[in-house]
C-alpha cells in the first residue's frame, strides 16, 4: 500500500515536471521565434542598406566624373583662350578679329567650366580629386540613409546562430518529457532513474536557453 501510495506521488510529480517542463519549451520556442524575427528584420535591412549604397555609389560616380569632365573642359578651353592670347600678336590684322573673337569663346568657355566644378577638390598641383569628392558625397549619403550593409548581413547570420541554439534547447527539453512520459512504462527504481535523467536533461535545456538569451552561449 505504502508502494503505491510513493508511486502515485512520483507519477503526479512527474506529471507536474512535464507540464513545467513543457511550459518553458513553449516560452523558449517563442523566444527562438523572436530572435529569428530579429534576424528577418537584419536581413531586410540589410538588403536595403545594400540598395542604398548601390545607387549612392552609382550616382557619387556620375557626378564625381560630370564634375571632373567639366574640369577637362575648364583646363582645355582656358589652354586654348591662352595659346590664342599669345599668338594674337604674330598673325595679321585682317585676322585679329576673328583670332580675338575665338579667344573670348574660349575664355567665355572656360569661365562657365569653372563654375561647374568644386573647386575644394582641386589639388595643389592643380589635378582634380575625383576620390576625394566621391569620399566626401558617400559620407554626405551615409548621414541620410545606413548604407553600412555588412554590420546588418552579420547580425542577421548573429541572430540566426541564437535561433539554432534555442531549438536545439527545445529540443533537449522534449527529450526530457520523454524521459518522464516513460516512468509510467517502468517499475520500481526505474522510475526514479527515468525522474533523475528527466530532471536532468531538463536543467541542461534550460541552462542552454538561458545561456543563449543572455548571449554567453
Amino acid at each position: 500500500m505504502e508502494n503505491e501510495s510513493g508511486n502515485r506521488f512520483l507519477e503526479t510529480a512527474t506529471a507536474i515536471l512535464i507540464a513545467v517542463v513543457v511550459a518553458i519549451g513553449a516560452l523558449v520556442s517563442w523566444r527562438a521565434s523572436v530572435i529569428d524575427d530579429a534576424a528577418g528584420d537584419a536581413d531586410y535591412a540589410g538588403l536595403r542598406a545594400t540598395v542604398y549604397s548601390v545607387r549612392a555609389d552609382a550616382l557619387n560616380s556620375v557626378n564625381a566624373y560630370e564634375s571632373y569632365g567639366n574640369y577637362t573642359a575648364y583646363l582645355r578651353n582656358n589652354r586654348l583662350s591662352e595659346l590664342l592670347s599669345e599668338d594674337l600678336e604674330t598673325i595679321p590684322e585682317d585676322e585679329q578679329d576673328a583670332y580675338y573673337q575665338q579667344m573670348k569663346i574660349s575664355t567665355d568657355l572656360a569661365d562657365a567650366n569653372r563654375d561647374m566644378f568644386e573647386n575644394q577638390y582641386l589639388n595643389r598641383d592643380g589635378s582634380y580629386s575625383v576620390q576625394r569628392q566621391m569620399g566626401v558625397m558617400w559620407a554626405d549619403a551615409a548621414k541620410e540613409n545606413d548604407m553600412n550593409y555588412q554590420n546588418q548581413f552579420d547580425e542577421a547570420d548573429k541572430e540566426r546562430a541564437r535561433t539554432r541554439k534555442m531549438l536545439i534547447s527545445v529540443m533537449v527539453l522534449t527529450i526530457a518529457t520523454v524521459f518522464y512520459a516513460l516512468v509510467e512504462s517502468v517499475e520500481g527504481r526505474n522510475k526514479i532513474i527515468m525522474v533523475v535523467a528527466g530532471s536532468v536533461i531538463a536543467v541542461a535545456g534550460i541552462v542552454m536557453a538561458a545561456l543563449v538569451q543572455f548571449g554567453v552561449w
